[in-house]
């Protein structure tokens, strides 16, 4: 995730989240990290629909035309048509951001990455990092320019309707409502579903136990697996599910899974292998539940159906535990070769695979080029840390070396002092002088100021 300024700037990066996770997933832990994304007072970040609309976030509206390209000679119709026009036509501006950044670092293309996955994130920040750097030079080449700039090309209205349907139902809050009733429910094909305690321990068991069988695929759960547990449940709870109602459902439970992996990773949290409990001691227990009222049930009590979540979810979810933004300090070198993966397991079978076997380090001198490369990196480096320096500091010791010149009246060398400080770079060349100098440089100033003239023999 990153946030761009109208320079085509990177303002915020947020590297290595799952390609799985949800862009309001990563979004929260955007903003809830320590040095996380800032939202200006009254300002607001054009986003895409996936994130939802917030405070100080301006989603497009959905199931309206939105890209420039489909638009063509069709008119707007209505306000929300409007709207998303004129929101379509700033946000070009992260596209070419990312494609000016891309054409600038070619390893960002590199469709086969041969680092490991924590370089991998460094890079990325790095790469951004650069990019802000190369554009506080001035613009070049890489830079693509408004006029000449090609959006996405155009979609067909089934494509269209697949877009705009993926984004309903990757939104947090499902249409299917999912709350707990006494009884059994019954639904109409294709209607609202009130999911009873029961009926879920069935679903989630249904689904654990295909995953267990070697059933799903790594990419995930087939259609024909929710028909499956649609009729499953159907025959014996007497209802008329759908499949597209188990998979609606399993968002919930995909949801609660994600939140659960956070909250065992928190600081100070203990883990009961035995209940399935994550154990808080009491303050920490209220100081976190006061601010975070929806954590409570999963604190301190065992998780229901903490069991089927871990098989269907626990190698498949997004954690978020290789993300890093531009604040965060880069990774360091990991002897562990067992460490050295190139991508977190997403999307694996729940079968534990075996043990890869560990590659020979083979030590090599250092190539002249990859040597070159490295002094050149270390000369910008030097560069943008000398390009940060405060032109205006004050040099220490400043008033030590006024008060160390005897003959001069307090008010003159106080009066001169001032005059230094309004003076940064006069004081530093004042600190460079032998101390006859800085006596002429003192009686110079306060005669031509005040029409003193001191004896300084």
């Amino acid at each position: 995730m990153a946030a761009v300024d109208f320079d085509l700037r990177f303002t915020y990066v947020l590297a290595g989240w799952e390609g799985s996770a949800h862009d309001a997933c990563v979004l929260a832990d955007a903003l809830a990290r320590e040095r996380g994304l800032q939202v200006p007072e009254g300002k607001y970040y054009l986003v895409d629909a996936g994130y939802g609309a917030k405070r100080g976030f301006l989603p497009p509206f959905r199931n309206v035309r939105y890209h420039l390209n489909e638009w063509g000679s069709n008119p707007v119709q209505n306000a929300e048509e409007l709207f998303n026009l004129r929101h379509s036509s700033l946000r070009v501006t992260v596209e070419r951001a990312f494609g000016s950044l891309k054409r600038r670092f070619k390893i960002l293309d590199d469709a086969t990455p041969f680092f490991t996955f924590l370089v991998q994130v460094d890079i990325v920040v790095a790469c951004c990092v650069l990019h802000n750097y190369a554009l506080s030079q001035g613009i070049d080449e890489f830079i693509i320019p408004e006029v000449t700039w090609s959006t996405q090309p155009i979609r067909t209205q089934s494509q269209q309707a697949r877009d705009h349907r993926d984004m309903v139902n990757g939104m947090d809050s499902v249409e299917t409502t999912d709350t707990t009733v006494t009884g059994a429910s019954k639904s109409t094909k294709g209607g609202v579903v009130a999911w009873t305690n029961s009926m879920s321990t069935m679903h989630l068991g249904f689904l654990a136990d295909l995953v267990a069988s070697g059933a799903r695929t790594s990419s995930g759960f087939k259609t024909c697996h929710y028909n499956q547990c649609a009729k499953f449940l159907n025959d014996h709870f007497k209802l008329s599910l759908t499949g597209e109602q188990c998979s609606n459902h399993l968002k919930k439970w995909r949801k609660i899974w994600g939140r659960l992996v956070q909250l065992k990773n928190l600081s100070g949290a203990l883990w009961d292998e035995d209940t399935s409990t994550i154990r808080l001691s009491d303050e920490h227990y209220a100081g976190h539940c006061a601010n975070n009222k929806s954590d409570i049930p999963f604190l301190n009590n065992p998780i229901e159906h903490y069991r089927a979540m871990e098989t269907i979810f626990g190698s498949t979810t997004a954690s978020g535990k290789y993300a890093k933004s531009g604040n965060d300090p880069f990774s360091i070198d990991v002897e562990d070769e067992s460490e050295m993966q190139t991508s977190p397991n997403v999307g694996e079978s729940s079968a534990k695979a075996p043990p890869k076997k560990k590659a020979k380090l083979v030590h090599i001198e250092d190539d002249p080029l990859v040597t070159t490369l490295k002094d050149g990196f270390k000369m910008m480096a030097d560069a943008i840390a000398k390009s940060g320096v405060d032109d205006d500091a004050l040099p220490d010791n400043l008033w030590d070396a006024l008060a160390a010149l005897k003959g001069f009246d307090e008010d003159h060398v106080a009066h001169y002092y001032a005059h230094l400080v309004d003076n940064p770079k006069t004081a530093k060349a004042f600190m460079t002088l032998k101390l006859e100098s800085k006596l002429v440089w003192l009686g110079r100033y306060v005669h031509k100021t005040f029409g003193v003239l001191y004896n300084l023999k």
